[in-house]
């Protein structure tokens, strides 16, 4: 591969060309120290090096082995990963002419990476380096950010502090990679799209994307999982200062996820999933997202959301996605686009499970150990080519994709045989199997 050197306001930074982009890795967004905000990143010294690995958040692989783990063998394997808590960095794929010119002015697409807001990094498989957006002339951008413990300790959302500097970050720098700063759009896939629909009802976000993407995790939650007042987790965190025994701010970052991990390890599973995501924390988040809602106070731009047929908690995932789509609807806010992945991955029975649409939606199939068929690279070149004139225009390439309403509740059926638009009877009829019958991976 062949290093180029392009200029933008941090600097000179170093890349590669593959396959007809650019590829820098690893570029630091922000400066990030123990439970501070996020602060950005102006410059640097010299010229960046955007060719070595990325630096991720500490978690549980920093920690412990992944071996055997289902996630681990499908997005991650024979990946080495660094982690530190110094700075939160992110990838950027650009589209090039001919020579490795940049192309001007492309839209932007921000993915933010799921993992119950406990792991994940910038650089997975399916899409930590993806060209195929540079090859519709999108520029694609991973992002890292704080998790567990780092990311939402003493109840402040941590975590979106650094997907808004992200944010922030790419609207400074990007036109110096060919994007175009006043067409964002953010996607996020599971614990991701949530962090996605949060950032839809933060203040912190106004003005700053023209649409998103919430895969496996658009809309309100149940009752069960809502984000809580800060007050409320405030004893979760006393706990687990007490378990740690020392000042959590200075703690080496071992003990410190070790204390977390005990903490959350109670009796009552509901403590430790409220404690492990954003909470009302008065900076991100001011209100409840069911009450905005409500109110018609979400961002309003076009929105795509999806769902897979063995997603993860289905009933909840589909429900949630259906009902953010009408209620846009009657509070006339802009489209909400709704698929339902339904494409029987080779390889082993766990059909359409919780992230598989991560390889269709961003590629790099050839890095992965199952054995896709013709028809699966042509359903992700499909995905891919919707979702890149989303970006482009608020809606997706095919015409007869319609948007939720009151008169039309169907979602997109992607299966690898174009079946069109599904009914929420046929919808709610595979996810109720699925949820009781037809699980996918823990």
């Amino acid at each position: 591969m062949e290093e180029i050197i392009w200029q933008c306001p941090c600097g000179d930074i170093k890349g590669t060309l593959d396959e007809g982009a650019a590829v820098f890795r690893g570029v630091p967004y922000a400066e990030t120290k123990r439970f501070e905000a996020p602060q950005l990143v102006e410059s640097w010294n010299g010229v960046y090096d955007g060719t070595k690995e990325e630096k991720d958040c500490y978690q549980f692989s920093a920690f412990q082995s992944e071996e055997g783990r289902f996630y681990a063998k499908e997005f991650r394997s024979n990946r080495s990963f660094v982690y530190d808590e110094s700075h939160m960095t992110l990838n950027i794929v650009s589209p090039v002419e001919s020579r490795g010119k940049k192309k001007k002015n492309c839209p932007v697409l921000m993915f933010i990476h799921g993992g119950s807001f406990e792991t994940g990094t910038v650089g997975e498989l399916p899409y930590g380096t993806t060209k195929a957006y540079a090859k519709e002339d999108v520029v694609f951008i991973s992002i890292g950010y704080r998790l567990n413990v780092f990311g939402l300790y003493g109840g402040i959302n941590y975590m979106l502090l650094d997907q808004i500097a992200a944010v922030d970050w790419v609207k400074k720098n990007i036109s110096a990679f060919g994007g175009n700063s006043d067409n964002i759009t953010l996607i996020g896939q599971s614990a991701g799209a949530m962090c996605v629909f949060d950032l839809l009802c933060s203040p912190l976000l106004k003005g700053k994307i023209k649409g998103a993407i919430m895969m496996s995790g658009a809309g309100v939650f149940p009752k069960f999982g809502e984000a809580q007042l800060k007050e409320a987790v405030a004893p979760f965190w006393k706990n687990m200062d007490d378990i740690l025994g020392e000042d959590a701010k200075e703690a080496p970052a071992k003990e410190l996820w070790f204390a977390w991990k005990k903490a959350r390890n109670t009796k009552n599973p509901f403590v430790g999933l409220r404690s492990s995501q954003p909470c009302i924390d008065g900076v991100t988040l001011l209100k409840r997202q069911r009450e905005i809602v409500k109110k018609g106070e979400l961002l309003d731009v076009p929105l795509m959301v999806g769902v897979t047929s063995q997603d993860m908690l289905p009933i909840f995932l589909y429900d949630m996605a259906l009902k953010l789509g009408l209620n846009c609807a009657k509070q006339h806010h802009q489209p909400v686009y709704g698929y339902f992945f339904d494409r029987t991955l080779p390889g082993n029975s766990y059909k359409a499970f919780h992230a598989c649409d991560l390889w269709y939606m961003f590629g790099n199939m050839d890095q992965s150990w199952r054995p896709f068929e013709e028809t699966d690279y042509r359903l992700h070149e499909e995905m891919v080519r919707d979702v890149a004139e989303y970006c482009k225009t608020g809606k997706p390439k095919n015409p007869d994709w319609m948007p939720i309403s009151g008169k039309s509740k169907g979602f997109r059926h992607y299966d690898g045989t174009d079946r069109g638009m599904v009914s929420p009877d046929y919808c709610k009829k595979k996810v109720r199997h699925t949820m009781f019958f037809d699980r996918g991976p823990a």
